[in-house]
């Protein structure tokens, strides 16, 4: 019989779940929870958004955005801003706080995986880099690729 975790597929599918677990309940000292650090992330990486283009970018419902937005807004993290194609919309932006709040959270992580890999050589932590990359531009919709080959072009 056949198990769902047999063949490299299977067993590839299996450690992805392993390693999202380890990855999602893996304990920061972050000033923020999970999901005010991946709203801070996209606003840094794609600049001012509108506030429903940023929840179809992260699979959220525009009220469910819009709670967390009011929340990091609140604390400085996010400002508003008029959307200069549309006068009678708003973008969000990351401000100062929330880049410092991110910064923490990113310093935060990278200490984490230092500790996970500390009995990794350089060369096998190269290798995972590497293969990653390759994956995740494999898993990543054509479209996005294109767009982030355009975005990392324009600001070289």
């Amino acid at each position: 019989m056949m198990h769902a975790t047999d063949g490299p597929t299977g067993q590839l599918a299996a450690a992805l779940f392993r390693l999202m677990h380890s990855v999602k309940s893996a304990k920061h000292d972050d000033p923020v929870d999970r999901s005010a650090i991946i709203i801070l992330a996209r606003l840094q990486e794609h600049g001012a958004l509108r506030l429903s283009d940023l929840a179809g970018d992260l699979c959220l419902d525009v009220s469910t955005m819009s709670r967390h937005a009011r929340a990091l807004e609140d604390r400085g993290y996010v400002a508003r801003e008029g959307d200069p194609t549309d006068g009678r919309a708003v973008r969000l932006t990351i401000s100062e706080p929330g880049r410092a709040v991110l910064a923490t959270a990113s310093t935060n992580r990278q200490a984490w995986l230092e500790t996970s890999l500390a009995d990794w050589s350089e060369d096998e932590r190269a290798q995972l880099t590497a293969m990653l990359v390759r994956f995740a531009d494999a898993l990543t919709p054509a479209h996005s690729r294109t767009d982030r080959t355009e975005r990392q072009e324009s600001t070289a």
